[in-house]
């Protein structure tokens, strides 16, 4: 370098170098000028150190609810709780009508809120079957962990099959306004639970004493009622005596067959035309499986929309002549120079070969093995009578052009 000079830089300001001794230094500053985005960046740090220091903060942990299934299914943990005593289990999201095959049915009270459910689920129970309703804190789409809304008023349907039982179903406090807090102790199959309630409700076999829980026979089987279902959903079964007297609804089903948890849900559009339309849904298939096959290619390439016609073969078109010359003057324009051919060609042949004695025809029938009166008719300058005289008429004079070539 040399000795005094200024110059640029890309990152700063470069002075001029100073020598001390034999080595030469240079001196950068950097660029006081800030860009808009380093002026962000430098704010976002101010803030954020601001915040850290100045402040104090503590972690809460604070439980929301389940995730997966059993945030869709409040039954989840009793189902599984069945299947561990080895009871066939189903779960239904849609309603459908109870079978022959299913023993206990768990079922939301707002499920049943029209006549024919309720008609249903009532002769099924007195055929044999345990129907065990659940009116409050039954819904599948409210959380555990969720304030819960009451279910009541019930289905007038409902109503009138539980008075038809003997059982009492009555909203509590309507003096005093207030729930009735747990554990309750109820009373069932000789043994005595003490599950958690609080509920809006009373339930009670005709004349007895008001609880939370009531069960009569119905014919063959059994109908019961637990006002508060929230014993048997996924966040309290474990607790008290709720998974014992699950147990024992379960064992006093007389039938054997599947323990059915139904979940609060209605009954949709496409179920019910899949349960009661389905004979329909089956014959609209067919069409269209009949139609595709109908419509589609399935044995090789399709077929060209319009087909060459016919008539354009040598044949086709020899056949198409002779049937207009028949319509205009019945083959005579088609006749005459075959016989006018003919002739020359048997009189020059006939010069050549010295001259005949008997006549042409019989010399013609001579030489083409045709009887003299065929020969005679193809000669004639009379039409054909018919289609067939016209064809034969043709061949025998072809055979004569034949032998005088």
């Amino acid at each position: 370098m040399t000795g005094e000079g200024t110059g640029r830089m890309a990152a700063g300001r470069m002075l001029a170098p100073r020598w001390t001794g034999n080595v030469a230094r240079i001196r950068i500053f950097p660029n006081p000028v800030l860009t808009g985005q380093q002026w962000i960046w430098r704010l976002l740090l101010a803030v954020w150190l601001v915040t850290v220091c100045g402040c104090n903060y503590e972690y809460v942990e604070r439980e929301i609810g389940y995730k997966g299934r059993a945030r869709v299914n409040p039954w989840l943990a009793a189902e599984n709780f069945a299947r561990r005593y080895d009871f066939a289990v189903k779960s239904l999201s849609a309603w459908r009508a109870p079978e022959q095959t299913d023993a206990m049915w768990l079922v939301p009270a707002a499920v049943l809120s029209n006549e024919s459910f309720v008609r249903r689920v009532e002769e099924w129970a007195k055929g044999g079957g345990h129907l065990v309703v659940v009116v409050e804190h039954a819904a599948a789409e409210t959380s555990d962990w969720r304030v819960f809304e009451l279910e009541l008023p019930l289905a007038a349907a409902l109503t009138a099959m539980l008075q038809r039982l003997g059982i009492d179903l009555k909203p509590r406090g309507a003096d005093t306004g207030s729930e009735a807090d747990g554990p309750a102790s109820l009373h069932f199959g000789g043994k005595e639970f003490g599950v958690a309630a609080k509920v809006g409700a009373t339930v009670a076999v005709r004349r007895g004493e008001p609880g939370v829980f009531a069960s009569v026979l119905a014919g063959a089987g059994r109908v019961s009622v637990l006002v508060d279902a929230r014993p048997l959903r996924n966040r309290w079964i474990g607790e008290h005596q709720h998974a014992e007297f699950l147990l024992a609804l379960i064992e006093s089903t007389k039938r054997g067959g599947y323990v059915v948890f139904v979940r609060n849900c209605e009954l949709s559009l496409w179920g019910m035309v899949r349960q009661q339309l389905w004979p329909i849904l089956c014959a609209m298939a067919l069409l269209l499986v009949l139609w595709l096959w109908k419509n589609l290619s399935r044995f090789g390439p399709l077929e060209a929309a319009a087909a060459p016609t016919t008539v354009r073969g040598y044949d086709h078109h020899l056949e198409a002549l002779g049937n207009f010359h028949w319509r205009l003057d019945r083959g005579a324009g088609l006749l005459a120079p075959l016989r006018e051919q003919i002739l020359d060609r048997a009189q020059r042949l006939g010069a050549r070969a010295g001259p005949v004695d008997d006549g042409l025809l019989p010399w013609l029938a001579m030489r083409s093995g045709l009887p003299e009166a065929r020969i005679a008719q193809a000669l004639a300058p009379a039409a054909p009578s018919d289609s067939l005289g016209l064809t034969r008429s043709v061949a025998d004079l072809q055979a004569l052009l034949k032998i005088l070539t």
